[in-house]
């Protein structure tokens, strides 16, 4: 994956109009004070410098786990057409260039952003790019009472930051102001599962259906056996980025959580392939996570169109359970 053509040329020019060291010392400061503040907690970001500093560090990320995220409401909803879109915690614009890229009949975004200096980095890169309309509306969302409806609303790496005793008036809020979808992406931590983990408890209570990436509403099987679900989406470096973070890697790779609800949604019952695939020259073996809990699939060669299908699928994929499953057990007794 790589960031749209406009958008690396956007932040080409804004990191070449600051001052390089200074730039990277910023972004370094920035990087450490994130990692040391405690959950519910973001460093305010003030000047210009520190806005372009996060911007450079941190967007390509984002915008490779927004948009890897936006592919699988698309899997899993085909038809879905948005045409408004409810930014919250918009930072920088990542997940507007992301769902312009998704889908074509996106025409208006509302972006929510209580740091002024975020804000107008997020216009700038903007402006003149072709994107779909972009209001922003510089405010704590926290303040809004009523959030304008969208078809779909987009809350990337900010849940975790709010004030927990909060979280539920604003998960409230969010979902009254959707529409069609709502998406929820955190940090491929276990803290960033447990903000999920939370969000999904409270959806299930109010019967709101789950598109993504769960198969089942039971107890999530890894954080009973005190592991943590999380995807990853590898994006390429950008020779700016390489440069601030003094990285010899022509890519990165981004850990992320993440949760869709949505409206018209009925829950999937395809599995969801939860760690890398290990592919072997005669057989390849999946961890899925299934209504039944995590099972360990094999496929082997003789499977024929199945073997191609499980070469061609990734972390985060959604794997046919039933079918594969029967294969795999199938497969074990023949060896046992």
């Amino acid at each position: 994956m790589q960031l749209p053509p406009i958008l690396q040329r956007s932040l080409e020019r804004m990191v070449a109009g600051q001052p390089a060291t200074a730039l990277e010392q910023t972004a370094i400061a920035l990087s450490t004070r994130y990692r040391e503040l405690s959950t519910g907690q973001a460093p305010p970001i003030t000047t210009p410098l520190e806005a372009v500093a996060y911007a450079a560090w941190r967007m390509p990320a984002t915008y490779a786990a927004v948009r890897a995220v936006f592919r699988r409401l698309a899997e899993a909803q085909p038809t879905f057409a948005p045409t408004k879109m409810l930014d919250v915690g918009a930072g920088s614009g990542a997940a507007i260039w992301a769902a312009a890229e998704q889908w074509p009949s996106l025409q208006r975004v509302i972006a929510i952003e209580r740091q002024l200096a975020m804000a107008r980095i997020g216009e700038q890169l903007m402006a003149g790019a072709g994107l779909p309309t972009v209001t922003w509306q510089r405010s704590d969302v926290l303040t809004i009472e009523r959030l304008p409806e969208s078809d779909l609303v987009v809350a990337s790496y900010v849940y975790g930051e709010i004030e927990p005793s909060m979280r539920l008036t604003l998960l409230s809020r969010l979902w009254k102001a959707t529409k069609g979808a709502l998406i929820f992406i955190e940090p491929g931590t276990p803290t960033g599962h447990t903000t999920i983990l939370s969000i999904r408890d409270e959806l299930i209570k109010c019967d709101i259906p789950i598109v993504a990436p769960c198969p089942h509403t039971a107890a999530c099987p890894l954080a009973e056996q005190h592991d943590w679900c999380h995807f990853a989406q590898r994006i390429a470096r950008p020779a700016f980025q390489r440069r601030l973070k003094g990285a010899t890697a022509p890519f990165e790779d981004e850990k992320f959580s993440y949760l869709i609800a949505a409206r018209q949604g009925t829950p999937s019952t395809r599995g969801r392939i939860i760690r890398h695939p290990l592919i072997h020259s005669g057989h390849i073996e999946l961890q899925v996570c299934t209504v039944q809990g995590v099972q360990h699939i094999t496929v082997t060669r003789r499977h024929g169109a199945v073997w191609r299908q499980a070469r061609a699928s990734e972390w985060g994929d959604g794997w046919d359970v039933d079918h594969a499953f029967t294969l795999a057990t199938s497969s074990d007794k023949t060896n046992g």
